[in-house]
């Protein structure tokens, strides 16, 4: 039999989103594919001699494209803080606070550091190809078109995250992964999944506690229990769980915890915005280059400030699964710092998940139940909780 019209879409956006991603790294490499040049580290930094030694044809950077996949590899060569590598980069603790994009390359590259850079740039393309997939069975489900697969294919944050071997495409697919199992009632794979989740990024915590306050407004508007209580309830306990857990051992290993956070990445509720907007506006009267810079940023900051107030402001209805996690993603985004939003690669990254999936709940808001689909014996209504079938 021939698979429904919307399951060759969704198909075709898990192609389509790593080709575009593809795409993206080989015109960021005018051309060229070389692996480990996308990791940025720099010929200046402490681990690359580390790196060489692994891989004498490595592709070092100078100091000023150094970027964050520098920490990602150091984590995939030194999984438990045991080894040498974390010795290596600043900050360790909190660079392992969110370990699972390193972990992931070091089991892909079967532990040769030869092979690190490759399994970090394939584990971007495969996070793209979930994302679109994932992406694309939520919006049929929601009653939307299946083609909204492609929304990470046009985030310009998320393509160049694929560029620079950090995490929000495999984040994108993982959160949109696990939205898709709580959606379908599969718990369990939603508990592997939010493990997962809060491993990846310590910010996306916000997504079993939102899920978990989601049960609790559905019990009260039912007024019964939720069903399944105890898949629920192991699938947004486990994560967190997981993550206090591995702090502990970081902080064991360093002294260190993984929340101490560099001064104007992270702090209280919209001042690292009025930070970046001082700033920006005093690069203004710069340099050429400063004062675009302080052009660009205030717009772009308005713009992504814009959708995702509208997008919270839908979610306060509290209509689906997905509006009391993006809720908690518009605080965490409110909290960023200026070292975040002013440079416009950080700012379109930073704000990349953020941004995803503020078009994602404004995509769900719907007059009617969900789209009868194939996946309707296993889709919760909209408006309404999940149906608890196995």
């Amino acid at each position: 039999m021939r698979p429904p019209r919307d399951q060759l879409v969704s198909l075709a956006c898990a192609a389509l989103a790593p080709a575009a991603a593809l795409g993206a790294v080989l015109a960021s490499q005018n051309g060229s594919l070389h692996p480990s040049a996308l990791v940025k580290i720099s010929d200046q930094d402490p681990i690359a001699g580390y790196a060489t030694a692994g891989d004498p044809h490595f592709h070092l950077v100078n100091l000023a494209q150094h970027y964050d996949g520098t920490y990602y590899y150091a984590v995939a060569r030194d999984p438990f803080l045991v080894g040498h590598a974390h010795t290596l980069i600043d900050q360790p603790a909190y660079r392992y606070g969110h370990p699972l994009h390193g972990w992931l390359a070091g089991i892909l590259s079967g532990g040769q550091a030869r092979a690190v850079p490759l399994a970090l740039l394939l584990l971007g393309l495969l996070g793209m190809a979930i994302a679109g997939w994932a992406i694309s069975r939520l919006a049929v489900h929601y009653g939307r078109t299946p083609w909204a697969g492609l929304l990470p294919a046009v985030s310009p944050g998320i393509l160049y995250s694929t560029t620079v071997d950090t995490t929000e495409a495999l984040g994108a697919g993982l959160l949109a992964l696990t939205f898709l199992a709580w959606i379908r009632c599969r718990y369990l794979l939603a508990a592997v999944l939010i493990v997962m989740v809060c491993l990846d990024k310590e910010q996306y915590v916000v997504v079993p506690v939102g899920l978990a306050l989601w049960e609790l407004v559905e019990g009260a508007r039912h007024r019964r229990l939720p069903g399944q209580l105890p898949a629920k309830a192991l699938a947004v306990v486990l994560g967190p769980a997981v993550l206090a857990g591995w702090y502990v051992y970081v902080d064991g290993q360093l002294d260190s915890w993984p929340w101490s956070y560099e001064p104007g990445n992270f702090g209280a509720p919209f001042l690292g915005w009025r930070d970046a907007f001082r700033i920006a506006h005093d690069l203004t009267g710069g340099t050429f280059d400063q004062a675009q810079i302080g052009n660009l940023t205030p717009v772009v900051l308005v713009a992504i400030a814009a959708l995702v107030l509208v997008a919270l402001i839908a979610a306060l209805r509290l209509q689906t699964a997905l509006d009391l996690p993006m809720i908690g993603l518009a605080v965490i985004t409110s909290m960023q710092g200026w070292r975040t939003l002013l440079y416009p690669h950080e700012l379109f990254r930073t704000t990349a998940i953020a941004v995803l999936f503020a078009i994602a709940v404004l995509f769900t808001r719907s007059r009617s139940s969900p789209r009868a689909t194939d996946d309707a014996d296993t889709a919760s209504v909209a408006s309404g909780p999940c149906l608890d079938t196995p």
